[in-house]
């Protein structure tokens, strides 16, 4: 395992390269020549063909063929994993494997990735697999570029997920964090694009508010902390997808994006630093002016948006609340729905990804466990179909998830870019914090 000296300087070289933007094949290329332990990283479909750096052909062994690996191994396969997704696994997998053993340890992400990192620079890593949403691109940046944990991609597995959905990581399955609306004032869904969420804003007194003072804000807006990792990265591909925000606005009103915030940017060089002319900054800027109630749980949110009592009311949580909803209830749910097909897409996908801790004890079994998890060998083997619920979409094309009731393409998700997420997340997070404080 690393140093404690190597990994600081792989830490703090991640956070060089993301500032410098570069692509995807640069970073491979970057981690292969700047040494301090560094290693070199194909990620897609490209990394199906990587030999591991013990001389193993991990990706394209058979669900047997780890099983006798693992059983050689001996150890409790143990996994930290921010969601009960793993411990539905773990119970599976008990059963088709009686001889293993297996430990879920529960763990929350603002705990997990020290955790890991203390154990690895201690050389005495105690996990072999980590399961965690990569919500601002830091499990990607700062741990599998600097090998505290390694992608795993399985041949098989991964002949059926796109390229795209395969670029940072092995992907459970589909979900996303989504604006609700009330379906008892709305009979469909009530907005098109992003820039209908911030309707309402005036470009003359840069706000919500008219030349006279009076209100001209539409929407009412509950949401969760925009800070929260989750959110906060939703803006950061927004911020970096101007062109497409730029290009919807041109569309849907037939003229060019006005640019008003340049005057309110605060740009400290390593610090917080916002580009001018971007459209996803400007989408920015006017949410932040608009007046809005955070709330800490996600049911609150769309109990605020069932109950509308301030007229048209939008409300942002995690997809998984829609179990609210007279969808999965009956007449004893709530008036909310999703908000889907928004222009340029709806919300960035917010997969939970999977990993090989480096120099665990069963890295046979952790692969086990994973490969397991995403339907063995044919899809059908493991248990990749009980995670079919309500918010969730197969990223296999051979299995289909139909508990949501509506299709991947028309919820119009997009795949997530954790090299510009990165750079742009924290900077989100202080911006909101200033330009929602001097509203």
């Amino acid at each position: 395992m690393k140093k404690i000296l190597a990994v600081l300087l792989a830490l703090c070289m991640a956070v060089s390269l993301a500032a410098c933007g570069k692509k995807a094949d640069d970073t491979a290329a970057a981690a292969e020549t700047a040494g301090d332990g560094t290693v070199t990283v194909v990620t897609g479909k490209a990394g199906i063909d990587a030999v591991g750096d013990d001389g193993i052909d991990w990706n394209h062994m058979s669900m047997d063929e780890l099983y006798e690996r693992a059983k050689a191994e001996g150890g409790t396969i143990t996994i930290y994993a921010t969601t009960a997704d793993a411990d539905t696994a773990r119970k599976y997998i008990r059963d088709q494997y009686p001889d293993l053993k297996f430990e879920y340890i529960s763990c929350d992400t603002n705990t997990v990735m020290p955790k890991i990192e203390m154990e690895a620079q201690s050389g005495n890593p105690m996990a072999d697999v980590l399961m965690v949403k990569d919500a601002s691109g830091e499990v990607f940046n700062e741990y599998v570029l600097w090998d505290l944990v390694k992608i795993y991609y399985p041949a098989d597995v991964c002949a059926h997920i796109s390229d795209g959905m395969l670029r940072f990581g092995l992907p459970l399955y589909s979900t996303f964090n989504p604006w609700f609306y009330n379906t008892r004032m709305f009979d469909k869904v009530p907005i098109e694009s992003w820039w209908d969420i911030v309707e309402g804003y005036n470009t003359e007194t840069q706000s919500y508010r008219d030349a006279a003072g009076n209100s001209t804000q539409h929407w009412t807006i509950f949401s969760k902390d925009i800070t929260a990792p989750s959110y906060a990265a939703l803006w950061a591909q927004l911020i970096a997808d101007s062109d497409k925000l730029a290009e919807q606005y041109k569309k849907q009103y037939g003229k060019d994006l006005e640019f008003t915030y340049h005057s309110h940017l605060k740009n400290t060089p390593g610090l917080m630093e916002l580009p001018e002319n971007n459209a996803g900054v400007e989408l920015f800027w006017r949410f932040s002016q608009m007046t809005i109630t955070p709330l800490a749980d996600g049911d609150a949110v769309v109990e605020a948006v069932h109950d509308s009592v301030n007229g048209p009311t939008l409300g942002l949580c995690s997809a998984s609340k829609l179990d609210n909803s007279k969808l999965s209830m009956g007449e004893t749910g709530m008036d909310i729905a999703w908000v889907t097909g928004l222009e340029p897409y709806t919300a960035q996908d917010a997969a939970a990804y999977s990993y090989v801790v480096s120099g665990c004890d069963n890295p046979a079994g952790a692969r086990l466990f994973i490969k397991f998890m995403m339907g063995g060998d044919d899809g059908q083997s493991g248990c990749y179909r009980v995670f079919d619920k309500l918010g969730h979409w197969s990223v296999r094309d051979d299995v289909e998830y139909k508990k949501s009731g509506i299709s991947y393409e028309e919820v119009n998700l997009t795949a997530p870019d954790y090299e510009h997420i990165y750079q742009n997340y924290p900077n989100v997070k202080a911006y909101w914090n200033l330009w929602n404080s001097t509203r």
